[in-house]
């Protein structure tokens, strides 16, 4: 991690009561590095506030990114506790150092689990290793999580150089910790079950995501992360999306190259007129030449291609309401994120909403931003009215034709029986292209308007229902949308 620059205030009170808690701190690394990431992942869960002990976090963390043995080890920092014991503030009798050998115990259990395995020889963002410390903690969150404002750490490296914890250590900092220690000992089943819970194919999404945006550092973003770890709904639809992603990941932009002889030169090409022919071509003797020109083995500049088309918008529309819930949730959402992905990847543009009995917010979605977790986790609980959706879709889309024309396509993925009315339906077709995927409850759609539609997909239960047919069938929508 590159230094960062301090660009808010601190409270040095409470900095000094934090890294005080270092004294506590049974996992140890040289590296004063390792101390300016464990603030930062301080910094981030206070935002969310979880005032976590600074200790906690620091051990926590490095268990997640470090395996032990390499940048770190399990052991205790007896120079501080000698220290703190010198100077009055730490007692080291027998129910101190059971406090302190359960914890260590805790952290070498924690540190065997496959999450900690894998976390550790990858490199997940500071966004999403903050998340699953939230995740971890959870069963002990109303007990160890400190109130009060202004708990930031300085993520400057000279703070903590040559750190001397002990320095900082009061009473009232070896209470607290003693309680947070006592708690945690107490609950390590507890603990180890919530970072078992931790879904690894969410993870790996999640990290898939990690250089291009899909997470964020703000408030929201990192409560979608946490809501997106401990939410089973979510890992059902990241385990599908990781089914469907693969397929899109070689969409590539379309060239814009072309043969004839107008704007300037863009590539070499094995197609294209004599006049555009490469000058060394010239150079063989006429039999080489007339068999390389035969077999197509002549190079020929491409000339850059004017783009004359309208730039094209992709607008994915997902029903939210309860009519969405199981397996037309897992199979709606991961259909739609793996279809972002792909149109993303095109260069085009691509608005994701919500709705159930109204649009929600709308995400503006490009291959630099995707916010997964925001599609992983998102609910809603304000029942339907499509007809106000559509109309609301109607009006935007009037407002984009005006003020910014492009050539748009609307995918909606809802349930069987999602009524449109058909002077609606075709004000919007005038609009866009329109596509529809009906994932159903029963064996039929009874819709008047499937015709008019320029697309329409129909997943019945049967192909939810089995792995295989729910891959299959999305791949075969994914296949489908030019």
């Amino acid at each position: 991690m590159a230094q960062v620059a301090t660009v808010f205030e601190v409270d040095q009170q409470a900095v000094q009561r934090e890294l005080a808690t270092l004294v506590f701190s049974r996992v140890l690394s040289d590296n004063p590095m390792t101390m300016v990431r464990a603030a930062h992942w301080h910094n981030l869960l206070d935002g969310l506030g979880l005032g976590l002990p600074y200790f906690l976090v620091h051990d926590l963390g490095l268990l997640l990114t470090h395996p032990i043995g390499t940048v770190i080890k399990v052991a205790a920092r007896e120079r501080s506790l000698r220290i703190a014991s010198d100077r009055g503030h730490v007692k080291l009798d027998a129910a101190q150092q059971r406090r302190l050998q359960g914890y260590s115990d805790l952290l070498v259990d924690l540190a065997r689990s496959e999450l900690c395995q894998k976390a550790s020889s990858s490199n997940l963002p500071d966004e999403l290793l903050a998340a699953v410390i939230a995740k971890v903690i959870e069963p002990v969150q109303q007990s160890v999580v400190k109130k009060g404002h202004n708990r930031k750490l300085p993520l400057t490296l000279p703070t903590y150089q040559d750190l001397e914890p002990a320095h900082h250590v009061n009473s009232a900092v070896v209470e607290e910790v003693n309680g947070v220690l006592a708690t945690l000992v107490e609950a390590r089943t507890r603990v180890r079950v919530s970072l078992e819970q931790v879904d690894l194919d969410t993870l790996k999404l999640l990290e898939m995501f990690k250089g291009e945006g899909g997470l964020g550092s703000d408030g929201a973003d990192l409560l979608d992360l946490y809501r997106a770890l401990a939410t089973p709904a979510a890992h059902d639809i990241a385990n599908f999306s990781l089914d469907l992603i693969p397929s899109v990941l070689e969409t590539k932009k379309s060239s814009g190259v072309q043969t004839f002889s107008i704007d300037g030169y863009a590539s070499i090409e094995t197609q294209g007129n004599l006049d555009s022919l490469l000058p060394s071509e010239l150079a063989f003797d006429d039999d080489l030449f007339d068999r390389r020109f035969a077999n197509n083995e002549l190079f020929y500049y491409g000339r850059e291609k004017q783009d004359t088309q309208k730039e094209r918008l992709h607008y994915i529309l997902v029903d939210a309401s309860a009519s969405m819930r199981g397996l037309r949730t897992v199979f709606a959402r991961g259909l739609a994120l793996a279809l972002a992905k792909k149109m993303t990847l095109r260069g085009e543009e691509v608005w994701l909403r919500f709705f159930d009995s109204r649009l929600y917010e709308r995400q503006e979605l490009s291959s630099s931003k995707l916010r997964v977790p925001y599609l992983l986790c998102f609910r809603s609980e304000r029942g339907r009215n499509t007809s106000r959706v559509f109309s609301e879709l109607e009006r935007e889309l009037s407002r984009q034709m005006r003020e910014d024309p492009k050539e748009v396509v609307v995918t909606f993925i809802t349930h069987g029986r999602c009524q449109i009315d058909s002077r609606l339906l075709e004000s919007l077709k005038s609009k866009a292209s329109l596509c529809g995927v009906f994932v159903t409850t029963g064996t039929e759609v009874q819709l008047d308007y499937l015709d008019k539609l320029n697309q329409h997909y129909v997943v019945a239960p049967d192909i939810l229902a089995d792995k295989s047919s729910r891959k299959s069938e999305a791949l075969k929508i994914l296949e489908r949308q030019a």
